[in-house]
């Protein structure tokens, strides 16, 4: 029985020791590739997640006695088979996103986007000491193409869906942190580069979650809404506010978006968010009524100083798409009372989103394809804003070959104007890392049903 157990291990140990094998030349390949150390602590965090993982359930394998019963002991084997092929699902769902820059068609916007990306990301952490703020981070998100109509975020801290779908509960429950967060880009930023324009708002939803303002910053909204709705007469000013609050990571994000990128932020939102007139008036479970959130943005922009804020509009009037007696309406008037608190100082700190990114309104316009000099950490978003104005006006001009001509310029010249250095991540607290030992923990304690739907089993 001894010996028919040992087999047993000893083919469990060789798939443990064929997925690190695999693991560490993959990762050895993406290293080479990655000469400037772009993407240093992604890899840092994928290697502790996955090795360290590895690790952990070797150690358990070796502590298997050996003298259990054959049925039960291939019980254990099997749990231990799902354990290996889930993390073999974990390491292939960062594997497939990082791959994609080996990829000709799309190895140039990503490279164009990472720097949009560290630009959007990094100056928080550079900021905060200075500013007194204490914060811990992760490695800077990363950057892929998804097929998705709009850009989306998944901070570290969620789960996105095809891990939910792929993981099945293990993750949903279990798994608190991801080793990095991700950036999902539209398949339309590859021929439309300017839409990196986008990364602004996606980066203001990871960083709301690192820095933990997502329940402060709704309590924020909501009370400022409650104490504006007594001055306007707001006739249910609890609704109201539950109203915003439900919105205020969108809020968070769309503000970001501004202080990223200036009225470049305003311009790409009205061309994703045109409707018929009626539905720009309707509200949404996440988001303000359209008409209400282009608003939103324009007084963001025009409150930080930045000129000509209102004409990215591109006609639109909001105040005339928002119906008397609607709720629109009075969300419409509540709207400078939630812009004045998200720009004020955020909650539990005495700085403000605009002194932890350093914004300065005179640094926003750019003509393209102008580089900034000198070329500072705000350099690739305000190249980024330049050419989606740029785009704007080919566009405007019907000139396609002046389009295509565009289209390839934006992510060359994003991608060859790199900020030197490695791009290493800040100092982060035990608390705040998903390392190795931790995940073969997770998975040594799961029970066989949630083995079974992790892995898909029948």
């Amino acid at each position: 029985m001894g010996d028919l157990n040992r087999r047993k291990r000893e083919r469990l140990r060789r798939e443990l020791r064929a997925l690190r094998t695999e693991f560490a030349a993959w990762l050895e390949q993406r290293r080479a590739k990655d000469v400037c150390g772009q993407h240093t602590s992604q890899y840092v965090a994928l290697e502790d997640c996955v090795t360290g993982a590895a690790r952990g359930l070797e150690k358990h394998l070796d502590a298997l006695r050996l003298d259990q019963p054959r049925g039960e002991f291939a019980e254990e084997c099997r749990r231990h088979d799902h354990r290996i092929l889930w993390l073999r699902r974990l390491w292939k769902y960062f594997r497939d996103r990082l791959d994609q820059r080996d990829d000709p068609r799309l190895a140039p916007v990503l490279r164009a986007a990472d720097e949009v990306v560290w630009s959007a990301w990094r100056p928080v952490f550079e900021r905060a000491p200075a500013l007194g703020l204490s914060v811990t981070g992760g490695p800077t998100p990363l950057p892929f193409i998804d097929l998705e109509y709009s850009a989306a975020a998944t901070p570290r801290a969620l789960v996105g869906r095809e891990l939910r779908r792929d993981g099945g509960p293990l993750l949903s429950d279990y798994l608190e942190q991801l080793p990095m967060a991700l950036l999902h880009l539209p398949i339309s930023c590859v021929a439309s580069p300017w839409w990196l324009v986008f990364i602004g708002h996606e980066v203001g939803h990871q960083l709301q979650f690192q820095l933990g303002l997502v329940t402060g910053f709704r309590a924020l909204l909501e009370q400022a809404v409650n104490v504006a709705s007594e001055t306007l007469a707001i006739e249910d000013a609890g609704v109201a506010a539950q109203r915003w609050g439900g919105w205020s990571e969108e809020v968070f994000a769309d503000v970001y978006s501004v202080l990223s990128f200036g009225t470049a932020a305003v311009r790409a939102m009205v061309e994703f968010e045109q409707h018929s007139d009626a539905r720009m008036r309707v509200g949404r479970e996440r988001y303000p009524p359209a008409a209400v959130r282009l608003h939103l943005l324009v007084r963001v922009a025009e409150v930080l100083g930045l000129s000509g804020a209102r004409a990215t509009l591109d006609g639109w009037e909001p105040h005339r798409l928002v119906a008397e007696g609607d709720p629109a309406a009075e969300d419409y008037r509540l709207v400078d009372a939630v812009v004045e608190a998200s720009l004020a100082d955020l909650p539990g700190h005495d700085v403000s989103l605009k002194e932890l990114l350093g914004f300065d309104a005179g640094k926003s316009a750019l003509e393209w394809p102008t580089v900034p000099s000198p070329f500072d950490l705000a350099g690739p978003r305000r190249m980024t804003s330049a050419a989606l104005a740029a785009w704007e006006r080919v566009d405007a001009e019907e000139d396609a070959e002046a389009l295509e001509a565009l289209s390839a310029a934006v992510p060359q010249l994003l991608g060859e104007k790199r900020l030197p250095g490695r791009r290493s991540a800040p100092r982060t607290s035990d608390s705040a890392r998903v390392d190795g030992d931790r995940l073969s923990e997770i998975l040594l304690d799961l029970d066989v049903e949630h083995l079974e739907a992790a892995t898909g089993a029948a």
